[in-house]
């Protein structure tokens, strides 16, 4: 057993230790802290069988990612070994009770032992295919090889790192991070997932499955790379934390979080799901499918706005989702069309609040920035109903873009409702009333123009 600074091991293990510091975040403050105790040592095949069959080896533990290493893939892994063809390195995660746990190398130590057992995770046959040394083994399962090669493969030495359980957390974290070395590399949200197990996590792979989430989303890669866990956590992060209290990094932040409940009691978990579901729920009724996505107005009198409608705004996400939390679904629910109103004003019209959601996010600073901004305009629509008084609703804006969707002012037609504003033909300023008689259909771009002059051409 070997005791070794964080740089000691990387730079042990990697000839490009300068690329993988490029985007170092890591904040440890006391010298013991940045100690791990890490352990080289090498298993057999035949000993890794034998300790998944024993309960001491946690293959592919619920937080992992699902096999997704193809036939011919795992059939090349086992090709490998028995041309004696280095195997990358695989690392462990010694648990408190111990046993270990498969941080890196899962695909190719599910693919050895999936070949000895004889099936695939799936419970498909493994039969050896695409090999293109040793043709003469395609098709054959385990069973059917000579005794010769089921031995070479059984014998065959993989060498291994185990970090110790004495370690410090977040430097294991780091660790995973940098030195995961399978041909897809494991990201923050699937280490994440490994190094901190517990109860928060059995919460997170539970409500990653929120169907009304992942149609407001709508990215299956994220959800397959366990990505949706990471938004979540960061929602719970900053809803229970707030986000006056936020502290960069946002990783560490989050890191801090799911550290802290590790191992949330029951009651804590269902007051988490219940936010959860509550919030998402809303944010799919008020949103819809323009969730979480930035509306781009135009710049130009010839051109129109438009949605990022495949790109994820984390910016958006974070106060779109957290901005729910302290109203009960009745007081969104009936100011819906004024809150999904405001949000599109706030991305065309408020500079400081575009910037807030485009530049250094997660400065702390323009955090709060934003959430502050976007908070007092929830509690201007929902606690003040003059903000209906001078806002006309969406109802009247629908039935006046189906009756002609034609700007009033500039005579253009217009393309999407989303690009159009119910303006007062006498301003609200003056005089006018919130009434269907003193309401005409504008592009946006020129009802900014108008503003408060009844007499723009």
């Amino acid at each position: 057993m070997k005791e070794r600074t964080l740089d000691d091991l990387i730079r042990e293990q990697t000839d490009d230790f300068d690329s993988v510091l490029e985007n170092e975040e890591l904040e440890l403050q006391e010298e013991d802290s940045r100690k791990i105790v890490w352990q080289a040592k090498d298993f057999s095949i035949r000993e890794f069988a034998s300790m998944l069959q024993d309960g001491d080896l946690d293959l592919q533990p619920e937080y992992q990612r699902k096999y997704v290493a193809t036939p011919k893939i795992a059939s090349k892994l086992i090709e490998s070994v028995i041309m004696d063809v280095p195997i990358p390195v695989i690392y462990l995660a010694e648990e408190q009770d111990g046993t270990y746990s498969v941080i890196d190398g899962q695909q190719r130590l599910t693919s050895f032992l999936s070949f000895i057992n004889g099936k695939y995770p799936s419970g498909d046959t493994f039969k050896l295919t695409g090999l293109k040394v040793y043709t003469e083994l395609n098709r054959k399962k385990f069973t059917e090889l000579d005794r010769e090669y089921q031995n070479k493969i059984r014998k065959t030495t993989l060498h291994t790192i185990v970090i110790k359980k004495e370690s410090n957390e977040d430097v294991k974290f780091e660790i995973f991070e940098r030195l995961n070395t399978g041909s897809i590399k494991l990201n923050e949200d699937e280490i994440r997932n490994t190094v901190y197990r517990g109860n928060y996590i059995k919460l997170l792979s539970e409500l990653e499955e929120n169907e009304t989430f992942h149609n407001v989303v709508q990215k299956d890669n994220y959800k397959k790379r366990m990505i949706y866990r990471g938004m979540i956590l960061r929602f719970f992060a900053l809803s229970e934390k707030s986000h006056l209290n936020y502290q960069p990094s946002m990783k560490q932040f989050c890191n801090k979080e799911l550290r802290d409940n590790r191992f949330l009691s029951d009651d804590k978990a269902k007051e988490y799901r219940n936010r959860f579901n509550d919030c998402i729920d809303l944010v799919k009724v008020v949103f819809g499918e323009t969730a979480f996505r930035r509306y781009i107005p135009s710049d130009k009198e010839r051109e129109q706005g438009n949605w990022t409608t495949t790109r994820i705004n984390m910016a958006l996400y974070d106060i779109q989702l957290c901005g729910f939390v302290n109203y009960s679904k009745n007081e969104i629910l009936r100011n819906a069309d004024y809150i999904r109103e405001a949000m599109i004003e706030l991305m065309i019209n408020n500079k400081e609040f575009i910037e807030s959601i485009l530049i250094q996010t997660s400065n702390k600073d323009v955090l709060k920035k934003r959430f502050n901004i976007w908070l007092e305009k929830l509690d201007e629509i929902v606690g003040y109903n003059g903000y209906e008084q001078r806002t006309f609703s969406y109802q009247v804006k629908k039935e006046l873009f189906d009756k002609n969707p034609i700007c009033a002012i500039s005579k253009q037609r217009i393309l999407s409702i989303e690009d159009s504003e119910v303006d007062h033909i006498l301003p609200f300023s003056k005089g006018g009333k919130t009434e269907m008689d003193n309401a005409q259909l504008v592009l946006r771009y020129f009802n900014r123009a108008k503003n408060n002059n009844e007499n723009y051409q």
